[in-house]
């Protein structure tokens, strides 16, 4: 359907990596707005790192069952976090939000990421670049070949911290071998650069080198394994949510016009709208 305040709001069209807060950040509105705005149909809403009050979430995901899916976060090392989770399950979480190097209390470690295999959620990793390169995340993926681990932000290459940027990649290309790890492509102001001229050239940002970031994690993870994300609302502070999603899909359609489906829509509706 067009939609009154922008583009024609695609079905399949996919955000897979949002935040909303009643106490930090933006309302589900102010997303709202810019999902309409861009033609996005739907996003996935994750839990703000620190948070475990998954209210709001829970709120927008029933006010609007056709658009979010939502993860929530728990305190893996609490006594009382199969409760946790379990709450957070019949709440109607898609998955939880984890560090790769998280591991359950007692005698069984992985406990936790069993008890989300079985109970068929995802997670959403999150950490720097370093947390991917340590075994903690290979020990899981293996040990855990059903359950779907989404690194945020390309696997950290999209941070600040991410260190030696050539073995960052070099690690997260090696965890493409594993057919239960994903990524998200975030907006390219993550990975490029701003110009010192916005109104230099054709993008405001470096683009030297980005299409052949992208076109390496393609050929690693194979498109339907990587999926758009806004990293809304900080993306605001950076080229904004309707340029973090052109951009990146523009590139896209240049490098491998095919890809388009899976990594805007197809791949995140797989693993958070099962």
């Amino acid at each position: 359907p067009e939609r009154t305040s922008g583009e024609p709001c695609l079905p399949d069209l996919v955000d897979s990596h949002c935040h909303i807060s009643n106490r930090w950040y933006e309302p589900v509105e102010t997303l709202l707005f810019e999902m309409d705005r861009c033609g996005v149909a739907k996003a996935v809403l994750i839990q703000l790192l620190g948070g475990t009050d998954n209210s709001a979430m829970i709120s927008a995901a029933s006010n609007h069952q056709d658009r979010f899916a939502w993860v929530a976060m728990i305190d893996p090392n609490a006594p009382d976090w199969r409760m946790q989770l379990d709450q957070a399950v019949r709440a109607g979480a898609a998955g939880l939000r984890m560090r790769a190097g998280w591991r359950s209390p007692g005698g069984e470690p992985l406990a936790i990421w069993q008890e989300l295999e079985r109970a068929g959620l995802a997670v959403s990793v999150v950490g720097p670049a370093a947390s991917f390169a340590d075994g903690s995340l290979l020990q899981v993926a293996t040990a855990c070949p059903a359950l779907p681990l989404v690194l945020e932000h390309s696997g950290g290459l999209g941070r600040a911290d991410v260190g030696d940027f050539a073995t960052a990649l070099g690690n997260l290309l090696e965890l493409g071998k594993y057919a239960n790890v994903s990524i998200k492509l975030p907006g390219l102001g993550q990975l490029a650069k701003r110009k010192p001229s916005v109104d230099d050239g054709d993008s405001p940002l470096e683009m030297t080198d980005i299409g052949n970031l992208v076109r390496t994690l393609i050929d690693a993870f194979g498109a339907d394994r990587i999926m758009w994300g806004s990293d809304f609302p900080p993306v605001a502070a950076r080229e904004g949510y309707a340029n973090a999603l052109h951009l990146s899909r523009d590139l896209v359609a240049r490098i491998d016009p095919a890809a388009v489906p899976a990594i805007f829509g197809g791949s995140a509706a797989k693993i958070w709208f099962r």
